[in-house]
């Protein structure tokens, strides 16, 4: 990741806890869970490469029960995290 890049993530985390469950764009109004369902897939993805580099991605079960979960699991804790009241 560059440096402009991480500046940008850094700004973006700012902005969005902040922010109402509801945001903005060009007039039209997207709900909180959009953004969460997208950090949730890259946190998920992210976590299977992690996986696969430490090699421990095989003893984890079957892949379709797991990797939905894990989609789950990081969807919701980013709810949690950014929008807890």
């Amino acid at each position: 990741m560059t440096g402009s890049a991480r500046i940008a993530a850094v700004g973006l985390l700012g902005a969005i806890t902040r922010c109402e469950p509801v945001f903005d764009v060009d007039g039209a109004y997207f709900p909180a869970w959009i953004l969460c369902m997208a950090a949730g897939g890259v946190l998920s993805i992210a976590a299977h490469r992690v996986f696969v580099a430490l090699r421990i991605e095989p003893h984890l079960g079957p892949p379709l029960l797991v990797y939905p979960a894990l989609y789950l699991l990081s969807t919701l804790l980013t709810w949690i995290v950014f929008y807890r009241t």
